[in-house]
């Protein structure tokens, strides 16, 4: 019999790329297996593999002794170091107003203005003064005048009172046989009368003289006190004309570094201008906050002028100030401010004139000899400062005496020799690197592309 096969019927062909296929499916799932069995020693490789042992190569420099200069950065100008400052008068008003300003830069000579400020409030207060004063002389003369004629009027009425009373005792009536009684005592009352009238007109006449007196003395006070004022307005107008003491060249004195403008208001004792003699100059210099822990007076200065770019001059800290301000308003940059005088400007001093920029760097230490390292190299210990000097394929620790540092550098002094070789870092410290249990899904582990649990870094030292 014969057997034959159906038209429908689909023949299996084995094929390599289906045999490939299979083979890799297969060495998937051998893999997925091995690594749920294997979880925790395959973590453990990985991690050993990516932890620092004391295999690892620790960088090391010899060390090699030579000078070293440590500076920091500073900005500046130019200014007169025999400047004599223009004070704002003191005033009653307490501030005045600048109504012209000379131009900086001007030369002037000794008692040319400088600074006119604005005379408007003290003529109105010298008018004012003025018209006090008059009224006072006016109302004193009234016054006079009035207690003249009321003198003179107080002294008729005493005279006519004694005249009366005079009279009445003059014609007193006593005899009860001519008068009758009630005569006789309204004759009486009357004469009471009269005499009570003469003492109340007398004592009416003192009352008026103190009176009189002190209404005087009200305005002797009042005019004096108008005349003081006068005088004060009048010296105030002598004063509003600020002029230069002595000849030089003109300069303001700015606040914030804002220029002085007409209109400011200044108060007594203010500077606004200074007179700079040309003869001595000196520096003004300001360091960041940041690095201006250390300046003191008597560091060296090195100081590069925009306008004469070719030379370098040096100098020296003659005062620095003890709290950092702004240069600018709204500014968060503070600075620390040095007065530095310039010791080698020589011929060159008259190219220099006040206002010039400039920028320099403020020599806060120097080392003939010294080692320097990276920060790193540096370990702090029990309040000591330890390197790590390798002999043979050890390191050991030395505490060492170290300056002053700059960022990423430090200087080391005494405790190590020339020619040592130093670790770069401590190589006693160990970096754990902690990977991710993959054997454990986190919250967003059936979410692709989801954040697993993290990685930890822990660094030990001994």
């Amino acid at each position: 019999m014969t057997n034959k096969t159906s038209p429908n019927t689909k023949t299996f062909r084995v094929t390599p790329g289906r045999i490939a296929r299979l083979v890799g499916l297969l060495l998937l799932l051998g893999c997925i297996v091995v690594a749920v069995v294997y979880h925790q020693d395959l973590r453990a490789r990985v991690t050993k593999a990516f932890t620092a042992t004391d295999e690892d190569p620790v960088p090391v420099a010899r060390l090699i002794a030579e000078p070293f200069r440590l500076t920091v950065p500073a900005i500046g100008e130019i200014v007169g170091l025999g400047s004599t400052p223009v004070p704002t008068p003191n005033t009653p008003s307490g501030s005045l107003r600048v109504g012209w300003l000379i131009p900086e830069g001007t030369f002037v000579q000794a008692g040319d203005p400088v600074v006119r400020f604005d005379s408007t409030d003290a003529k109105l207060n010298l008018e004012r003064q003025q018209n006090t004063l008059a009224a006072n002389q006016e109302r004193s003369r009234i016054t006079t005048g009035k207690q003249t004629t009321d003198e003179k009027v107080l002294g008729l009425d005493r005279q006519d009172a004694e005249m009366q009373y005079d009279y009445v005792m003059t014609v007193l009536p006593e005899d009860e046989t001519i008068f009758s009684k009630w005569e006789i005592i309204e004759a009486k009352i009357d004469a009471g009368f009269a005499k009570e009238r003469v003492t109340f007109l007398n004592s009416k006449g003192r009352t008026q003289k103190r009176i009189a007196r002190s209404d005087q003395q009200i305005l002797a006070i009042e005019r004096n006190q108008a005349q003081a004022e006068m005088s004060v307005a009048e010296r105030t107008l002598g004063s509003l004309d600020l002029k230069a003491p002595s000849a030089g060249l003109i300069l303001w004195r700015r606040d914030r570094r804002r220029d002085p403008q007409v209109g400011d208001e200044s108060f007594g004792g203010q500077i606004l201008v200074e007179v700079i003699d040309l003869a001595v100059l000196q520096a003004r210099v300001y360091v960041l906050e940041r690095d201006g822990g250390h300046l003191a007076k008597g560091q060296e200065v090195i100081i590069r002028l925009d306008a004469v770019p070719e030379k370098e001059f040096h100098g020296k800290i003659r005062s620095a100030s003890t709290l950092a301000q702004a240069l600018e308003r709204n500014s968060p940059l503070k600075y620390f401010s040095c007065d530095v005088e310039i010791l080698d400007a020589g011929i060159d001093l008259k190219r220099i004139r006040p206002g010039m920029a400039l920028k320099g760097e403020v020599v806060l230490a120097k080392y003939d000899k010294c080692f320097v390292v990276p920060a790193s190299a540096v370990t702090a210990k029990d309040k000591n400062n330890l390197v790590y000097v390798q002999k043979g394929s050890d390191f050991l620790a030395r505490t060492v005496e170290t300056g002053l540092s700059t960022h990423g550098q430090a200087v080391v002094l005494n405790g190590v020799n020339n020619g040592d070789v130093v670790a770069l870092r401590n190589p006693f410290e160990t970096r754990k690197l902690t990977l991710p249990d993959f054997s454990k899904g986190g919250a967003n582990a059936g979410r692709r592309g989801g954040p697993g649990p993290g990685m930890r870094i822990e660094i030990r030292g001994r």
